[in-house]
């Protein structure tokens, strides 16, 4: 990454007091007014320096709260999916417009560090969902196909399982945009399943479907716990039925939901087995249940799943029990807030989910066939990289425009603000380029010394390497 943030200029005051040297003169009344003119300059001075130290104190430095840009690739695959990732974003849009005129005025003499930090907002507000690199690496890395009598052990053995539990209390009826948030998850969840490949299996729970929120209903509300779509291999047709027989009801028995779904999963049994459960709640337990305790039942199940929680749009008190939960499940606890950042958990799912399948896939499509479709996906990779590059630096320019327009920074301050900007994606887009070629150059020669270089090259070059 370019060293465009320099250090604040630091301003230093200096007043010089100067005195003209007085004429020798024996009018002791002379020498007085010399003397107590000379006293006089002296508070003068010490007044305006007091008042100088005020104005600098009363200067409390341009600070917006944002991460730093990212140093590396790798880096960018983890740095959070901003509010406004959406590839529909316009900068005219009124929730972006909100964002813009809550950032404070820059003063006219903002240093380059107050630039660099309002650069670093505004890409976190911008910065859109990458595809990770790892998961085509992860293909390359196989130089040959197993021969026949392993196969056949693995296809007896081996399997991926993914349930999804997916709250359906009355809450998940809250509007985020234009559609509430039971809408997004379901949009999302049928994206997911899609996107896995043919030969994992999948499942959905529903809780809190049934009843309302009142305290006469919560004794139905809180029995109602369905696996709606039984753990089999992903059917659009099927899945959509069962997604469209609920809608957001009563009460949120988080618990239960835990120990249905290790029973759910009970015939994926022992090591051979990979079983993943991911959670999406925007709530925490209402029905008297103890999550924690099903969750470390689950954990120390033989199914010996991994749990994963997505909380949509918890505010930090409920956040506290759903990140105890996936700690004690030895899961990882993520927050999301809008249908973009909810479909990049489901994406990076869907990633592992194909780490652990890429073997059987190039055995089904062959060497050759698979080589022309590890083709197809470094360049869909690339091209997805560089839109995304393209669409980021496009909202930050007029963004910037449109601070400049409401009188926040100065023409001079947008400029270059925008340089930095540039010179980032520029260096961003050139890194881009070579790790394509880098991949194309390693399918091509199809060598196992060739394969393990590139995961080096990953590894250590891209995750280390700094868009300088």
């Amino acid at each position: 990454m370019p060293k465009y943030y320099t250090p604040a200029a630091i301003i230093c005051l200096c007043f010089i007091f100067l005195f003209g040297c007085q004429e020798k003169s024996g009018n002791t009344e002379d020498i007085e007014k010399n003397e107590a003119t000379k006293v006089e300059n002296e508070d003068d001075s010490t007044s305006d320096l007091a008042t100088e130290e005020e104005k600098v104190q009363q200067e409390d430095p341009f600070t917006l709260d944002a991460p730093k840009m990212p140093n590396g690739l790798e880096e960018v695959v983890a740095y959070p999916v901003g509010l406004f990732a959406s590839k529909d974003t316009k900068v005219k849009d009124e929730a972006v417009q909100a964002a813009l005129e809550a950032i404070p005025p820059l003063s006219e003499n903002a240093s380059e560090e107050e630039l660099s930090n309002l650069l670093d907002y505004m890409y976190s507000l911008f910065k859109m969902d990458y595809d990770d690199p790892k998961v085509i690496i992860d293909s390359l890395s196989i130089a040959t196909t197993p021969d026949s009598e392993e196969i056949s052990k693995e296809e007896q053995t081996e399997t991926f399982n993914v349930e999804i539990i997916l709250d359906a209390s009355g809450s998940m009826k809250k509007m985020i945009g234009s559609k509430s948030m039971m809408e997004t998850a379901k949009e999302a969840i049928k994206e997911f399943a899609s996107s896995l490949p043919e030969q994992a299996n999948v499942g959905l729970r529903v809780y809190g479907h049934k009843g309302t929120g009142s305290n006469a209903d919560k004794a139905m509300s809180c029995a109602a716990n369905e696996l709606i779509y039984p753990i089999q291999p992903y059917s659009e047709s099927g899945l959509s039925e069962a997604l469209g027989k609920f809608n957001p009801a009563g009460w949120t028995p988080l618990a239960q939901s835990l120990l249905e779904a290790q029973q759910d999963l009970s015939q994926y049994k022992g090591e051979n087995h990979r079983n993943i459960i991911y959670l999406v709640s925007d709530g925490v337990e209402t029905c008297d249940g103890d999550p924690i305790a099903a969750a470390k039942s689950l954990k120390e199940s033989e199914i010996s799943p991994v749990v994963n929680i997505i909380g949509f749009d918890l505010d930090t008190k409920d956040e506290q029990q759903l990140k105890a939960v996936a700690e004690v499940a030895g899961g990882t606890y993520v927050n999301v807030r809008n249908q973009e950042q909810l479909k990049s958990q489901f994406n990076q799912a869907s990633a592992d989910a194909y780490k652990w399948m890429t073997w059987y896939q190039k055995e089904q499509s062959g060497i050759f066939k698979n080589a022309d479709k590890q083709k197809t996906s470094i360049y869909k990779l690339s091209n997805s990289w560089k839109n995304n590059i393209s669409k980021e630096k496009y909202l930050i320019s007029f963004s910037l425009q449109s601070l400049y327009t409401k009188k926040k920074i100065t023409k001079e301050q947008e400029l270059t603000t925008y340089k930095m900007a540039e010179e980032f994606y520029d260096l961003h887009y050139g890194l881009v380029e070579e790790m394509k070629n880098t991949l194309i150059d390693a399918r091509d020669e199809n060598l196992s010394s060739s394969l393990a270089e590139i995961k080096e090259i990953y590894n250590k070059n891209v995750s280390q390497g700094k868009i300088e």
